[in-house]
């Protein structure tokens, strides 16, 4: 590997962090005129349309070899499809900045997966760490006061941001990285957005009410803008394109440190209060992920 190809994947990852950040507060204001399937339909239809179509371009062609059509299908149907759903509905459910701290758990599902499912040799100080990390995520969840009561209120949308946490780790990034070494990012991207869209239109009949589009806001339209292009197309197309430089343990560092930008995006955007338990509890997963990452080398 060489350094300039390490150079611009850690480049790439950077800007992962600043998009994908604050999408969870911009995106999450959306909802208000929008439901958060409804949204996510019509963000990632547009959003793997553009990527193909950039595809087509730039490499002359967007075609998938037969023997790999059922596991691209695969990555775009759990991978966007399933986990946007969870994503989506639970952040409409919680606070942005607890959806963004949990979703920093993503890295130790990803850990486990590949040591559970892929046999690989687990020591007793990388299960410290995972542990730790889901102490962290459990201090995220429980409603931040003294008393340290479940909060009711937002557990459903912690609970479904959790899985949606796996299902990130699993399906986008582990699934990913054998087709990364025949297509570019550009190219299985889009087809993963365009499956993806189809589950969440499936989704729409059952999910999301009807809605007035003329009545839609001026900020919501904003919201659906920005998720396009930056967190949809850049975001997603830089986090592949570092996980084909950096490869996936290295790429999935740069994902704990996306809290630590959402929570200041959403304290200015959103007007959200930034409670010290969830802070401790961050530090708990970033800690533990990190030693299981750095173990994993």
């Amino acid at each position: 590997m060489s350094a300039k190809n390490q150079r611009i994947g850690h480049l790439f990852l950077m800007i992962v962090i600043l998009t994908w950040g604050a999408n969870y507060g911009i995106v999450k204001s959306a909802f208000v005129d929008l439901p958060p399937v409804l949204f996510g339909a019509i963000r990632f239809t547009l959003c793997g349309l553009l990527v193909l179509l950039l595809t087509l371009k730039r490499e002359g062609t967007i075609s998938i070899q037969k023997q790999d059509i059922g596991k691209v299908a695969w990555v775009g149907i759990l991978g966007i499809g399933v986990y946007q759903i969870l994503w989506s509905v639970g952040l409409n459910l919680t606070s942005a900045s607890n959806s963004a701290l949990i979703l920093s758990s993503t890295p130790l599902w990803g850990a486990l997966y590949v040591h559970l499912v892929e046999k690989e040799t687990v020591t007793w100080k990388q299960y410290f760490y995972m542990l730790t990390s889901l102490f962290g995520v459990t201090l995220v969840i429980l409603k931040p006061t003294a008393r340290l009561q479940l909060s009711l209120d937002t557990l459903p949308g912690d609970l479904l941001s959790l899985v949606a946490a796996f299902c990130a780790a699993v399906f986008l990034s582990v699934w990913s990285k054998p087709l990364l070494k025949i297509y570019s990012p550009l190219r299985l991207m889009g087809y993963c957005m365009m499956i993806g869209a189809f589950v969440l239109w499936l989704a729409v009949p059952v999910m999301a009410p009807f809605v007035a589009f003329h009545q839609v806001s001026l900020k919501s339209w904003v919201a659906l803008v920005y998720a396009i292009f930056l967190p949809g197309i850049v975001g997603h197309v830089f986090y592949y394109g570092g996980i084909e430089k950096l490869g996936v343990t290295r790429s999935m560092v740069y994902l704990y440190f996306i809290p630590l930008w959402a929570i200041w995006v959403n304290y200015f955007w959103m007007g959200e209060t930034i409670f010290l338990q969830q802070l401790i509890g961050g530090v708990f997963i970033f800690f533990g992920v990190h030693g299981s990452l750095r173990l994993a080398h």
